[in-house]
């Protein structure tokens, strides 16, 4: 009896002395803490030592996984960040887990007397500053973040919204650099690191980097890694070499991606970290109960005594995990948020910050305020609709459960799966199994096809006439546009992602002429390409197997050249601006991939020349086109290794613009209207029609 009251006592006082350093720690990461502490290194004394250009180091991992992701959503300069680190800018995406060198320009903030820098975040759509901030691998916190950007919300962010980040740094003091010193570096603290081994690993000593740590302001005492810290600095005589990114293979198609040491040391202090939750609250309701019953438990008879014996076992179970549990403060926190759902209600629990819901469950009622009652006058085309809520243009498209359930809304429940020339899926409205919608984007300005081919643009801006068309420089940004965003499917997406439904239609330009790629994540949804359809030049439909390539065409088979086979007829409908298939004469059909082939084949400069869009005129350039229709001939080659890769295309399409004439005129489109101007058209459009 005396054993069970000595572990009851060791029970509650870990529960009265760990607990709420569990809470402190937590306190300190959480956006909802109420504690004034903020965790960043004191200014020098010395106002001159208080502002330098130094370096953090951050982790490659799934939210910045290729240099295009890094730079544009941290506001970086590419050419900057591969320079220092020793690559070529050229490189397309980055090994997971890879050191990487963050150039940043530390200050103090005269109003709380701590270093800082700072870093402009571009949002994806949906993020949240706790996402951001995991992101980033512990140089900030979600509380720093919230506290630098008030009066902004901190979930379910906009796209495109500008956030300032905090990054934890420090500048050495003129002592320091007289010592050698010439860099303090911010470098995010992983599970397993020490002060030795960090000392070992960028070949300083550890009382070099307990000194330089002593600066930290987080109420009291010094630093202990274990215990407070996110970040450390590291005090160095030069710049550190982490060794230079090598450009990495690109990935198999289908084959699932491993998760990094890091990474997998994260999903695991998450894991422990809501057992320490579940544990600590399981302990409370147990000491509380014990407590209040102790009385009781001493005087039953010897039978009660056995059950108090058992009973104690179990505490002695909850009690090595209690301790387990406290063990894990001295890492990063994360807090978590309940289960996923899924259409088929099943899930499992994730991390909020990595795998938050970003798809909104609409109502119908919603909807149907957001279109007035579905009238016709905001019909985009066939069975999409624009729609406004809370102030925010949507595209609507009515369509079926079973459709639904084909579409992999996984690809857009995180911040990871995002990309800028991605058009996303924003929600759905799950009502029957003929009546659901999916809820997009909103591309104010149409679809490519629109532009190229005339036909009605999204309402709200429209194509006044056939007058106003896209410039040379616009479309070579276009055709770059859409090459980023296959190189983000087939070189930076593990398992490569094959689009399968590449073409015009499904091209569309947001307000500013910057390219969406619709269809993402809806291959299953892709039926009856290769079946025949009645030709018709005012029919896109039957242009479908314009773009695809012989070998999915005869045996089916998938790989990312189908996707550089119809991005080639893309590249070729912007040269000519003629459909992907064509009937010259009566009865006959030829492939616009064909055409090109024996133009080229000529030789002939002036077939070539008339062979360009008239709506071009004289203002483009001839070099340009010839080398971007060589380019196109390449995609559509027959053999589907001869096709270039997503990334060559990326690269090519770069030099072009850099090549291209300066003093283009863009096309503004006639704001003075919000209706598309052939309303019929719009209401008897195909009921088919793709986002």
């Amino acid at each position: 009896m005396a054993a069970l009251i000595t572990k009851l006592f060791f029970i509650f006082f870990f529960f009265l002395v760990f607990v709420p350093i569990f809470a402190h720690n937590n306190e300190l990461i959480s956006c909802e803490g109420n504690s004034v502490e903020s965790v960043n290194y004191e200014c020098n004394h010395n106002a001159a030592e208080n502002q330098c250009s130094t370096y953090a180091v951050l982790h490659t991992n799934p939210y910045y996984s290729s240099l295009y992701n890094l730079t544009y959503y941290l506001g970086l300069n590419r050419f900057t960040v591969a320079e220092v680190n020793g690559f070529s800018p050229d490189t397309e995406y980055l090994s997971n887990n890879q050191p990487l060198l963050i150039p940043v320009n530390c200050k103090c903030v005269e109003k709380s007397r701590v270093f800082q820098a700072e870093l402009i975040k571009t949002t994806a759509v949906g993020e949240s500053f706790e996402g951001i901030a995991d992101s980033l691998e512990g140089l900030t916190t979600c509380k720093a973040i919230r506290e630098k950007n008030a009066g902004v919300a901190p979930w379910n962010l906009l796209e495109k919204i500008n956030v300032s980040v905090p990054v934890r740094c420090a500048c050495p003091t003129s002592s320091e650099i007289s010592s050698g010193i010439r860099l303090l570096v911010s470098y995010a603290v992983s599970a397993g690191d020490t002060v030795s081994s960090l000392a070992l690993q960028f070949n300083t000593t550890a009382k070099a980097i307990i000194s330089a740590n002593k600066r930290l302001k987080v109420g009291e005492g010094d630093l202990v890694i274990k215990d407070h810290s996110l970040s450390v600095l590291i005090p160095l005589n030069q710049k550190p070499t982490l060794g230079s990114l090598v450009k990495p293979s690109e990935p198999s198609l289908g084959l699932p991606s491993k998760m990094s040491g890091k990474a997998i040391a994260r999903k695991k202090k998450k894991r422990m970290l809501k057992l320490g939750v579940s544990v600590g609250v399981v302990c409370f309701v147990v000491v509380a109960s014990i407590v209040g019953f102790a009385v009781f438990f001493l005087l039953q008879r010897k039978k009660k005594e056995q059950q108090n014996c058992l009973s104690a076992k179990i505490v002695d179970t909850e009690l090595q995990q209690l301790s387990l549990s406290i063990r894990t403060t001295s890492e990063k926190k994360i807090s978590f948020e309940g289960s996923q759902s899924t259409l088929d209600g099943q899930g499992e629990a994730t991390p909020r910050s990595n795998s938050k819901m970003m798809l909104e469950s609409y109502t119908v009622e919603e909807l149907r305020k957001a279109t007035e009652d579905f009238d016709s006058h905001n019909v985009v085309e066939g069975n999409v609709y624009h729609g406004r809520i809370k102030g925010k243009d949507l595209a609507i498209k009515y369509t079926t459960l079973e459709y639904i359930s084909k579409v992999d809304l996984s690809l857009f429940q995180d911040a990871i799966h995002n990309h800028p020339n991605i058009m996303r899926v924003l929600g759905t409205c799950i009502m029957d199994e003929d009546d659901s919608y999916l809820v997009f984007e909103y591309a104010k300005n149409g679809s490519l096809k629109d532009w190229i081919h005339g036909g009605l643009a999204m309402k709200s801006q429209f194509i006044a006439s056939c007058s106003c068309f896209l410039t040379w420089k616009q479309r070579l940004r276009i055709c770059l546009d859409v090459a980023l965003a296959l190189q983000y499917m087939h070189h930076i997406m593990h398992p490569t992602y094959v689009h399968r439904n590449l073409k015009s239609k499904n091209i569309f330009l947001d307000e500013e002429f910057n390219t969406k790629v619709g269809n993402f994540g809806m291959a299953k949804c892709v039926e009856n390409d290769t079946e025949d359809v009645e030709f018709s030049s005012r029919n896109p439909s039957s242009w479908d197997k314009g773009y695809l390539a012989p070998e999915y065409i005869k045996q089916g088979i998938i790989s990312p050249s189908i996707d550089v086979y119809a991005y080639g007829v893309v590249l070729l409908e912007m040269l000519s601006g003629e459909t992907p298939v064509m009937s010259p004469q009566e009865g006959e059909i030829v492939m616009l991939s064909e055409k090109i082939k024996s133009i080229l084949q000529s030789e002939n400069v002036d077939q070539l020349r008339g062979w360009i869009d008239a709506d071009l005129g004289e203002n483009y350039s001839f070099d340009g086109a010839i080398a971007m229709a060589t380019l196109a001939r390449a995609c559509i080659d027959e053999d589907p290794s001869m096709r270039p890769s997503a990334g060559e295309l990326v690269e090519k399409l770069s030099r072009l613009i850099e090549e291209s004439p300066e003093g283009e005129q863009t096309c503004l489109v006639n704001e003075s209207s919000s209706k598309p101007l052939f309303q019929s058209a719009a209401t008897n459009s195909s009921s088919n029609s793709d986002i």
